[in-house]
């Protein structure tokens, strides 16, 4: 893959620095810093989203309510009946 980006100068010197202190190639560099982003993000605690959708998915109860997919826009008419 190619990537072109455009830096500051901040941190155009900082990512040069960077490149200095290590005695790599840009390329290694950016590997580096992604995969520690992308190692970072595994770390993240879970939402109670994530939480909740993981739970779902487990117990494989996704999609298997029946209804007409508007229930967020008009769940009070199935709950009081309509007006």
């Amino acid at each position: 893959m190619h990537i072109e980006a455009e830096l500051d100068d901040s941190h155009a010197e900082r990512l040069l620095l960077l490149q200095q202190r290590l005695n790599k190639p840009l390329t290694e560099i950016v590997i580096g810093i992604v995969n520690k982003a992308i190692d970072e993000m595994s770390n993240m605690p879970e939402t109670e989203g994530q939480k909740i959708l993981r739970i779902l998915e487990e117990h494989k109860l996704l999609g298997v309510m029946e209804g007409d997919g508007n229930l967020s826009v008009d769940y009070k008419n199935h709950l009081w009946g309509s007006d």
